[in-house]
């Protein structure tokens, strides 16, 4: 996995960087992730003022999360929590079709005999 962290106009501390490629390298276990880029922003005139924006390139659809809050901390939080919800959601309807696809198949062969 390749893993591209851009502050853009704030500071990225040690441990947030550690939070970030401990939870992509855990969900990386799930899901096989080919890049992911990691965009923090500070808007100082917005609130909420933080913004994170997360990319992560799969085999198939990329997997795409923003999140904004008064901390960087907590937007980051924010949006990999988005990211590993939506990595779980596609795990549980890739299942669901294997399941489909096992009965469907075990149901036809048992017709001819």
């Amino acid at each position: 996995m390749n893993l591209i962290l851009q502050p853009g106009n704030t500071r990225s501390s040690a441990a947030l960087d550690y939070l970030i490629e401990s939870r992509l390298i855990a969900l990386a276990d799930r899901q096989r992730i080919e890049e992911a880029v990691v965009r923090l922003k500070d808007n100082r005139e917005g609130s909420p003022r933080y913004e994170a924006s997360i990319l992560i390139r799969v085999p198939g659809p990329d997997i795409h999360a923003v999140a904004c809050d008064h901390t960087l901390r907590v937007a980051v939080q924010k949006a990999l929590v988005a990211v590993e919800s939506q990595v779980a959601a596609r795990q549980g309807r890739r299942l669901h079709r294997r399941r489909e696809l096992a009965l469907s198949v075990g149901a036809h062969s048992g017709r001819g005999r």
